[in-house]
């Protein structure tokens, strides 16, 4: 268990870390808990948030889970954005007020805060979403659609997932799950067999809006971080570098098109590997770094910018635009970045870009 660093010794956030492969991670059933044993242990701590928003938002909600004795809860950014009024309602039928204390748009993260009996707030354990493992039994609880608080089970289907944040910045490493999560889990715990929380619960990939098996939560690591920066400012400040990029790194593009590495270097100029750079922010820190955008070309019937190359990132290959937004997103403004980078056709040059800040409202 450890404290918030930042944090007024009230507040206090109940952590493990346990290492990869220990027993504590063996499935539900077995040497972990049961869903049962998870659900009476962890439900008590996870809420219904309900949201009276502005007029052109309408009302909305999702879930949420005790993290302090101080009334501190989390839930996502995107279940109170716009709110006016903010309550909460335990899993007992008890409903509070609730401020908002922090949003960062960025990560999906929000904390609110209540005042409620001692007897009311039961804090969920934050565990290490880095040592889980594709396989492994996973719990969800929350309020899918307005029916109460429920339980749901699966497995970890993936991990390393990038999804789009409210704000279409990246929210890098989510955790992919097959328990079923619809609307109104959003902001609820993703808990491993012992019952600590490994995700936030976020989003789901549906062509219908309701469960298909595809789920996505913001990695507890990650939401760790934000939590002790909410509580003890507000806000959360985030590395930039201030470069827009295609989609598809170099070798995603040679697969798709056909065309071999020797074609791509010798028709269109591009190296083995990387992030192409499709635009750069007007005096931002890679256009101050000298990192260039450039003109659409077609490449076997796809547009693609003709913009410098991100082959490599203190010493480490690039292979995509999602490699690079990792890198950025793990970094603090005034960190200074190495990067190998190649303009279309001319040699390999490297430069070094400091991390800014990213601009307000995004």
């Amino acid at each position: 268990m450890s404290r918030l660093e930042d944090e007024p010794a009230a507040v206090t956030i109940k952590e493990v870390a346990p290492a990869r492969g220990s027993s504590e991670t063996a499935p539900v059933g077995e040497s972990g808990l049961s869903v049962r044993e998870v659900y009476t242990q962890d439900g008590p701590g996870v809420v219904s948030v309900d949201v009276a928003a502005t007029s052109d938002l309408g009302a909305g909600g999702g879930s949420g889970f005790v993290v302090s004795e101080a009334g501190h809860i989390v839930t996502n950014q995107h279940v109170v954005e716009g709110a006016e009024d903010i309550s909460v309602r335990f899993s007992g039928g008890e409903r509070r007020e609730a401020e908002l204390v922090g949003e960062d748009p960025s990560t999906d993260v929000a904390v609110i805060k209540v005042d409620a009996p001692k007897e009311s707030l039961r804090p969920l354990t934050l565990g290490d979403s880095d040592a889980v493992s594709v396989g492994e039994p996973v719990i969800a609880i929350g309020n899918p659609l307005d029916v109460g608080i429920s339980v749901t089970t699966g497995i970890v289907s993936g991990l390393g997932r990038p999804i789009k944040a409210p704000n279409d910045y990246t929210i890098d490493d989510a955790v992919q799950t097959d328990a079923a999560i619809n609307p109104g889990n959003s902001g609820g715990p993703l808990l491993d067999s012992r019952g600590t929380v490994i995700g936030v619960n976020a989003q789901i990939a549906s062509q219908t809006g309701g469960f298909e098996g595809v789920g996505f939560a913001v990695p507890i690591n990650t939401v760790k971080d934000v939590v002790k920066q909410l509580i003890a400012e507000g806000k959360v400040v985030h590395g930039y570098i201030g470069v827009g990029m295609f989609p598809e790194g170099v070798d995603a593009l040679a697969a798709y098109t056909g065309l071999s590495e020797r074609e791509l270097r010798e028709e269109y100029g591009l190296p083995a590997n990387g992030a192409i750079v499709s635009d750069v922010t007007p005096g931002g820190p890679a256009e101050r770094a000298g990192i260039r955008s450039g003109e659409e070309q077609e490449i076997e019937g796809v547009s693609v910018p003709k913009g410098d190359v991100i082959t490599e990132i203190e010493g480490e290959p690039v292979s995509s635009a999602d490699d690079v937004i990792e890198v950025v997103n793990s970094r603090k403004p005034g960190d200074r970045l190495t990067l190998t980078v190649v303009t279309p056709g001319e040699e390999a040059r490297t430069v070094e870009v400091t991390v800014g800040t990213r601009p307000e409202g995004t």
